[in-house]
């Protein structure tokens, strides 16, 4: 039965993909008319509605019943979805993956807030066990200039936005180069942070079943050979770290008990022989947060 139910939801994925496709292809073919760089921003502006309808019609088809809403997020977090008509170089690739798969780097901020305590340590932990294990050259430095963002400290001559929270992995990129410019470090810039940390301020809560190899290994001192061996993002967590011989009581209520319906797509189209990206935030019905990338 669950078989039958899987692979009806993976046929509606697919469906509501290619019902998007021809409205996309129409849009590229209008627009080739279009000057490159402008076209291709209209172009992305158009394909994140479709996106956000896209994901509507899937969660749609199954209505309230969250294990078919959990098969159909699992199917589109499973690999990027690519569509491309035959003989043609064009194409658009959707990749999406759950927002809040990681700490929240705005939880170091919340030092002085009593209820968040436990949020706060696991924050802190996660970033003195990072900076350590990355020799990172001046962590006071860092940590610094993130509280900085996070909470509207200043440094006289600093560029960074005061006070408003830090809601993306490219603001986060920004503070490491205003670091890396006054401590000559550029070890910082070898570490792939969004697989430990996330990067908005609203989330209070950790979409466990898809956290990152290195994190579980971190977070639950577990050798990280086998957690690359053993773990696959979708699997349940509580099962694999008592399996292992870690405790995951002390953030047990960080730990979201039901899949959380955030989510961040990248989404990458051709047009006119060059290829385009940028990020949406799938969030509570709606898309938000637009982000263009640029040329590729």
């Amino acid at each position: 039965m669950r078989n039958g139910v899987v692979l009806f939801i993976t046929l509606s994925v697919i469906v509501a993909m290619l019902g998007l496709v021809g409205v996309i292809f129409s849009y590229l073919d209008r627009a080739k008319q279009n000057s490159s760089h402008s076209g291709a921003i209209i172009q992305s502006n158009l394909f994140f509605a479709d996106t956000s309808r896209a994901i509507d019609k899937l969660l749609k088809i199954v209505g309230k019943d969250k294990d078919k809403r959990e098969t159909i997020l699992t199917t589109l977090y499973s690999a990027p979805m690519t569509l491309q008509p035959q003989e043609s170089e064009l194409f658009i690739t959707a990749e999406c993956r759950p927002l809040d798969n990681g700490v929240n780097i705005n939880w170091l901020g919340y030092e002085n807030n009593s209820s968040m305590q436990t949020h706060y340590s696991m924050a802190q932990r996660l970033f003195d066990d990072m900076v350590d294990r990355y020799s990172i050259d001046n962590p006071s430095l860092l940590l610094e200039k993130i509280l900085i963002a996070i909470n509207g400290s200043s440094i006289e001559g600093s560029r960074l936005k005061r006070g408003v929270g830090i809601v993306s992995l490219s603001q986060f990129e920004e503070i490491l180069r205003e670091y890396q410019l006054q401590s000559d470090d550029r070890g910082v810039e070898k570490i792939r942070w969004e697989r430990f940390f996330t990067f908005d301020k609203g989330s209070i809560l950790i979409d466990g079943n898809y956290i990152s190899a290195e994190l579980i290994s971190m977070l639950f001192d577990i050798e990280l050979e086998l957690v690359k061996d053993e773990w696959f993002e979708g699997d349940n967590l509580k099962e694999f770290v008592v399996a292992n011989g870690g405790d995951i009581s002390k953030y047990k209520k960080i730990f979201s008990p039901t899949l959380i319906e955030r989510i961040h797509c990248k989404v990458t189209y051709s047009y006119l022989d060059e290829v385009y990206s940028f990020g949406l935030d799938y969030l509570e019905e709606r898309a938000e947060r637009f982000e263009f990338y640029a040329k590729q």
